[in-house]
Formats: C-alpha cells, sequence, structure tokens
C-alpha cells in the first residue's frame, strides 16, 4: 500500500473484490448501462466470478485508491497476449477499462496517480502496449500521461512502453 496525502493506493486482489465491485457498479450507473436491481446482481455476480480467476492468473491489474477505508477510484487493464508484430515483438498488452473515481473526489489527481501505478505494474508484466477508447473527459490526461492517439478517428489512444 502506497499513502499520498490523504489517500491510499492499494493494488487490487481478491481480498478487495468488493470495493472493486463496487466501483465498477458505480461506473456503470452513472453511465447509465445498469437499469434495474435484476441487472446489477447478474452484472455482480458474473464480474466476481471474472475477478477471482483473473486477479489470481495476473490477467487483470487493478489499482484503487482509498480513504479512511472507503473506495474512492479505479484503474482498471485487462493483460492478453495477441500475435506479435513490429512495435510489439512479445504481443503482451494490456486495456485499460473501467477508470473511474467518486464524484466528490474528483480533481485530486487520483485518476493520474491510478494510471500511473497501472502503467509502472504494465512495465513489470511485461506488457508493451496500453491502449483504450477514451471517453472525451479522459484524453486530457490520457495525452499528459503519454498517451497519443492511433489514428483520426480519435477513438483509440495507445501508449508503446
Amino acid at each position: 500500500m502506497i499513502t499520498i496525502n490523504k489517500f491510499n493506493f492499494v493494488k487490487g486482489s481478491i481480498e478487495v473484490i468488493d470495493k472493486i465491485l463496487c466501483l465498477q457498479l458505480a461506473l456503470f450507473k452513472e453511465l447509465g448501462e445498469i437499469k434495474s436491481l435484476q441487472e446489477e446482481r447478474l452484472v455482480e455476480t458474473s464480474t466476481r466470478e471474472y475477478l477471482q480467476k483473473a486477479l489470481s492468473n495476473n490477467e487483470f491489474i487493478s489499482y484503487m485508491a482509498e480513504t479512511n477505508r472507503e473506495a474512492v477510484g479505479i484503474c482498471e487493464l485487462v493483460l492478453f497476449k495477441r500475435p506479435p508484430y513490429l512495435e510489439n515483438p512479445q504481443g503482451t498488452e494490456a486495456y485499460i477499462l473501467n477508470m473511474y473515481t467518486v464524484p466528490e473526489y474528483r480533481g485530486n489527481g487520483l485518476g493520474q496517480r491510478l494510471l500511473g501505478e497501472c502503467i509502472e505494474e504494465s512495465k513489470k508484466s511485461g506488457v508493451k502496449r496500453i491502449w483504450m477508447h477514451p471517453s472525451e473527459d479522459g484524453k486530457r490526461l490520457y495525452k499528459k500521461m503519454g498517451f497519443t492517439m492511433k489514428d483520426n478517428s480519435g477513438n483509440e489512444m495507445e501508449l508503446f512502453l
């Protein structure tokens, strides 16, 4: 655990799955992707099963910000292998998803710190390329962290490590 100011930064693990799920569900609700209690329960159950396996197999990296033991921000990556190509001869990549900060904690630099932790963890895991489909709000942060637009569509950003 890393402490900076009043926030602790915790690497995702099976021990904190409930907190990870809480933040994911908050994000999905904010985006309007979950519209009923039934949908919430379905997403929670299937995601819990996925996380138990993926966290154990190091196929999923997650960093979470906490304050007063409350989870207030998260950044997550899925790791995968694809066929090698010139810029990535190992083929190991990571896809960023579910980057989220609880609204009242936005503006504290949590997203930048969480993304930085995930980038460092990716380097340790042999990842050569991190990519995402950013929201308009996130593009400024990703550019600041070294990500570039893959093409002129503006739909995909990437960072080669």
